[in-house]
C-alpha cells in the first residue's frame, strides 16, 4: 500500500564536545580565544544512548537536496516513522511524498514487492518527471536491492527512477547523505539539450527557493544567465543541462562541493566559492563571477553602486538600533561561516556558535572569524544548549526547527535563518533580514514569555 505521510517532529540522539567547563550531559565546549584554541571534538560517529541533534544520511539526501526539485515523487521505502521529515523539517520543499509503510512481516520476508508496486502506482496516480527512491535503516538493514528495484521500474514506468541507498547509517551525519545524493543525481547530467551562451553557470548548493530567484535574478542584471540553482528552483530538466555551463558557483561547499569537482573532472567545467547573504559576501560574489566569465568591471560596479545607494539609508536605520546587540547562532556549519560577517554588519556581537555536522577544518574557519570568547558548542543536545543560553543571554538566536520550541520557552526571541517568509540573499535580501531581525528583537512577546516562566 501506499501511504502519503503527516509528520511531526522527534528529537534524535547526540554527541558532544571538547574544552573548558562540563555541561550537564556528557559533552563539552570551547570558548575561543585565539586561532591556536583547540576546537570542539566533532565529526565522529555516536554513542548508542546518547541524545544527538545531527540527523542522519537520510535527512541528507531526501531533505536537503533531493527535497526542492520541482515535480518528483519521493517515496520513502521505510515504516511510517522514517518519512516524518518530509515537510516539517523544509516545508519549502517540492514534490510529493509517500512511503512504503514496512510492516513486521515486510521486514521478515522483505519489501522488493512492495516497493515495486508502489512506484507503479505512484506513475499511475501523479504525472511527475521522475521518481526518487529512499533507502532508510530498516530496509538497508534487511538488504532489499532497492536499485534492482528502480532499473526494473523505470523501464515499466518510461521516466526516472532514481534510488538513493542513503539509510541512515551509512554516515555520521547528514553529511554523508549530501554526497549520496549528489553522486546519483550527476548521473542525469549531460542527457539535456538546452543552448548555451558564453555567460551561462549553475549556482551549486543553494535550497531556499526564494533566495535562489533573487540570485538567479541578480546574476541577470550583470549578464549571467543561471542554467540550474542546484537544487532550490530546479527540476529534472535543468539539472539534466548542467554540464552546459561555464562556471559553477558553489554556494554551499559542506553539501554541494564534491558536485562541482565531478563536474570539473567530467566536464571541465571550473568552480569558485561564493555566496549572496550579506552586504560584503554578495559585492564579494557577484566580482568573482564578473572576473570569471570575463564581464566587463564597470557594469559590475554599476550594479552594486546603484544596490548600495538603494538600501544604505536602511541599513544605517538598522545597524543603529542592532549595534552591541548579542546574537547566538545556531545553524549547518556553512550557514554559520556565512552569518559570522553579515551580523557584523549589522554591530551586533555573535557570543555563541553552535553547529551539528561541522569538520574540524570548519571550525577551525569558525574560530579564525569569531571573537574572543566567543562560545563554539558541536551537536549541543537541548540540556547543553539552554545551559549555554542561559549563560550567554543572547539577544537573539538564529537557527532551524529542531530548536525553536526550546528557545521559544526560554523567552529569547528567535529567528529562522533560511529565510521561510522571504528571501534574505541579495541586497534587498538583507535589509528583509535586517527588519526581521529588528522586528524579532524588539517584539514584546518576548517578555511577556519571561514573566511567565518565571512566575
Amino acid at each position: 500500500m501506499l501511504l502519503a505521510f503527516l509528520p511531526k517532529g522527534v528529537d534524535m540522539p547526540f554527541l558532544m564536545l571538547k574544552c573548558n567547563r562540563k555541561l550537564p550531559g556528557r559533552g563539552k565546549h570551547c570558548i575561543a580565544k585565539s586561532e591556536e584554541d583547540i576546537i570542539p571534538a566533532c565529526d565522529r560517529a555516536t554513542q548508542p544512548g546518547d541524545f544527538t541533534e545531527r540527523a542522519c544520511s537520510f535527512l541528507g539526501c531526501r531533505i536537503v537536496i533531493c527535497g526542492q526539485i520541482d515535480n518528483v515523487i519521493h517515496l520513502v521505502h521505510s515504516p511510517i516513522g522514517c518519512a516524518y521529515y518530509s515537510w516539517d523539517y523544509r516545508p519549502d520543499s517540492y514534490g510529493y511524498c509517500f512511503t512504503t509503510d514496512m510492516q513486521e512481516m515486510d521486514v521478515i520476508f522483505g519489501g522488493e514487492k512492495k516497493l515495486f508496486d508502489a512506484i507503479l502506482m505512484a506513475a499511475e496516480e501523479f504525472d511527475a518527471d521522475a521518481i526518487f527512491v529512499y533507502e532508510t535503516c530498516t530496509t538497508g538493514l534487511i538488504g532489499d536491492d532497492i536499485l534492482a528495484v528502480a532499473r526494473k521500474a523505470s523501464e515499466v514506468v518510461g521516466k526516472p527512477v532514481i534510488a538513493f541507498n542513503c539509510a541512515g547509517f551509512r554516515g555520521v551525519s547528514q553529511s554523508a547523505g549530501h554526497k549520496i545524493a549528489n553522486r546519483q543525481l550527476f548521473e542525469l547530467i549531460g542527457t539535456g539539450e538546452f543552448d548555451s551562451t558564453p555567460y551561462d553557470i549553475n549556482l551549486i548548493g543553494d535550497f531556499n527557493a526564494k533566495d535562489a530567484e533573487v540570485i538567479e535574478n541578480l546574476l541577470n542584471e550583470i549578464g549571467v544567465r543561471v542554467l540550474c540553482s542546484f537544487t532550490a528552483n530546479s527540476t529534472i530538466d535543468r539539472i539534466r543541462n548542467m554540464h552546459k555551463a561555464k562556471l559553477n558557483v558553489v554556494h554551499c561547499s559542506r553539501s554541494s562541493m564534491d558536485l562541482a569537482e565531478m563536474m570539473k573532472r567530467e566536464y571541465g567545467i571550473p568552480y569558485i566559492e561564493a555566496n549572496f547573504f550579506g552586504i560584503g559576501h554578495c559585492c564579494d560574489a557577484l566580482r568573482k563571477i564578473g572576473k570569471a566569465l570575463g564581464i566587463d568591471e564597470k557594469k559590475v560596479e554599476e550594479v552594486i553602486e546603484n544596490y548600495l545607494n538603494k538600501i544604505k539609508s536602511e541599513l544605517e536605520f538598522y545597524r543603529g538600533k542592532l549595534e552591541g546587540k548579542k546574537v547566538f547562532i545556531c545553524h549547518g556549519v556553512q550557514r554559520v561561516l556565512y552569518l559570522i560577517e553579515p551580523f557584523r554588519e549589522l554591530g551586533m556581537e555573535i557570543v555563541g556558535i553552535a553547529t551539528y555536522f561541522g569538520k574540524q577544518d570548519d571550525y577551525e574557519k569558525i574560530v579564525k572569524r569569531v571573537g574572543e570568547g566567543t562560545i563554539i558548542i558541536d551537536n549541543p543536545n537541548a540540556t547543553e544548549l539552554e545551559e549555554v543560553l542561559l549563560e550567554c543571554k543572547p539577544d537573539l538566536f538564529i537557527s532551524d526547527d529542531r530548536t525553536e520550541h526550546l528557545v521559544h520557552k526560554l523567552g529569547i526571541p528567535f529567528i529562522k535563518g533560511r529565510g521561510q517568509r522571504r528571501a534574505y540573499a541579495g541586497f534587498n535580501g538583507f535589509v528583509n533580514f535586517a527588519s526581521d531581525v529588528y522586528a524579532t528583537i524588539n517584539s514584546r512577546v518576548w517578555g511577556l514569555v519571561r514573566s511567565v516562566s518565571e512566575g
